[in-house]
């Protein structure tokens, strides 16, 4: 199942300071999240964020399991990036036993979540998610997705937004709501103004189909 989580200033240990745990941080960091990595080593970008002041890093010996799992309980959620399985292994019992999810890089036996290969647009994300089963084919069919989405479908979904604002504003039922704003997608002369990127005028177009509503 997938779920669009908002973790925006949820406390997320980062267990591991190479590539993998580099390119989760920077996903984590996107939507907000306060970041803490912990590992022996660090990449060059990930000792530049923490300088910057964008992520937190501690430096411990290599499996020092104990210290590690004392910072477990200041967090919401947890991403073990290490190439440790024994150490994964032991951070993933006790997340659990904590009551704190964790997501265990390549090892989805053991993950309470997944990363999926996002394709991000701004208002309009795409996920996929093989389950942890294969991240390389998860990326391949998101970038094929990816190829798909037009400016057309972009700024669809500004324009729905607008217009559902003004449909509440105006105490319209939802049933009528789902009409309506099914009737704006569908309309062709917003189609080719929103084709062209002239969104203010496919927004005075949506204006008047829910006057006449």
């Amino acid at each position: 199942m997938l779920i669009d989580m908002k973790v925006s200033g949820k406390r997320v240990l980062v267990v591991g300071g190479g590539r993998v745990g580099e390119r989760k941080t920077a996903s984590l960091l996107r939507e907000g999240a306060d970041v803490t990595v912990v590992s022996d080593r660090f990449t060059e970008r990930l000792t530049d964020l923490s300088k910057e002041g964008r992520i937190k890093i501690e430096r411990v010996g290599r499996g020092a399991c104990t210290e590690i799992i004392k910072m477990l309980s200041d967090s919401n959620f947890i991403i073990a990036a290490t190439d440790d399985r024994e150490l994964n292994r032991r951070l993933a019992e006790q997340a659990r036993a904590s009551k704190i999810p964790i997501c265990v890089v390549d090892n989805p036996e053991i993950c309470d979540f997944h990363f999926p290969a996002t394709a991000d647009f701004g208002s309009l994300k795409i996920a996929v998610s093989t389950g942890g089963r294969s991240p390389v084919m998860a990326d391949i069919l998101r970038r094929k997705l990816e190829r798909s989405i037009t400016e057309e479908d972009i700024l669809k979904i500004e324009l729905q937004s607008y217009a559902r604002s003004l449909l509440r504003s105006g105490g319209v039922d939802k049933a009528a709501r789902r009409r309506i704003l099914y009737n704006i997608i569908k309309d062709r002369k917003i189609s080719n103004l929103l084709r062209g990127g002239r969104l203010e005028e496919a927004k005075e177009v949506a204006r008047g189909i829910i006057r006449k509503a």
